[in-house]
């Protein structure tokens, strides 16, 4: 919020969007933004995202107490002709009462304590709203319930593709669907299915229904008990949620 150039051209998204706004539940480490080069006057990359970051952190560390550092930010994968891409950054910090590690920061040290900030680049933002996250700051873009389910379902539809597991996708949409969260069925069917075709990702109903889809989601999901406040919802329920959800949707049946 106090960086104007990422304030204007970036968005929350994610696990924390989710959490921070819409339907506090669980936090995730990472703080995920995607960059929007239609509104942008600059081009993001590794360059330039790390001295628009530290302007930002620098403008609120007396307030807070904290010395910030952008220890590092790297683009994945790396390669110039990358459609999409992450620009990873690796924010350090040291509280109040850690002197020794403040002034090991400011001799040039890394700070072992992290926060991972991840914007994608490319990727399609279908809705935001402006959201204050406290008074003495200006309003951020958040995406919608919408964007981020959509979102969500394009990743537990592309874990085949990218051989990875996306267990807090299912229980995040399952979440919002059991405490009868407001979600536009058709913005998200819409979002999805723009979301999926940047990736060439097919969407159906039986996509969502492919074993595959479910036994990846399944890995390590009973271990996210442990990182939810108020609730969690059992692997086989959650399946259920989501497939009904799907079902429901305006997409093709195969």
């Amino acid at each position: 919020a106090e960086s104007p150039p990422l304030r204007q051209s970036i968005v929350f998204k994610g696990g924390n969007a989710l959490d921070f706004v819409w339907s506090p539940n669980r936090s995730t480490q990472d703080l995920d933004f995607s960059f929007d080069a239609d509104v942008a006057e600059f081009a993001l990359s590794s360059e330039t995202l790390a001295p628009l970051l530290q302007t930002g952190l620098d403008a609120v560390a007396d307030r807070f107490s904290i010395q910030f550092r952008v220890h590092r930010v790297r683009q994945q994968p790396p390669g110039a002709d990358r459609t999409f891409f992450t620009l990873e950054a690796r924010v350090g910090y040291a509280l109040a009462d850690e002197s020794l590690l403040r002034r090991r920061m400011l001799a040039g040290d890394a700070s072992p304590d992290v926060v991972p900030v991840e914007v994608s680049v490319n990727e399609p933002i279908c809705a935001f709203a402006l959201h204050r996250f406290d008074p003495a700051y200006e309003p951020l873009r958040v995406s919608t319930v919408e964007d981020i389910v959509a979102e969500k379902l394009r990743a537990l539809l592309q874990q085949p593709v990218r051989n990875r597991t996306r267990r807090q996708d299912l229980l995040d949409i399952a979440v919002l669907l059991e405490r009868h969260t407001a979600v536009d069925r058709a913005k998200v069917a819409r979002f999805m299915v723009a979301k999926a075709g940047s990736r060439n990702v097919p969407v159906s109903k039986s996509a969502f229904h492919n074993p595959e889809i479910g036994a990846r989601a399944r890995d390590d999901y009973d271990a996210l008990a442990n990182t939810t406040r108020h609730v969690f919802i059992p692997f086989e329920a959650a399946l259920v949620l989501l497939l009904d959800f799907v079902d429901g949707l305006d997409i093709p049946e195969r």
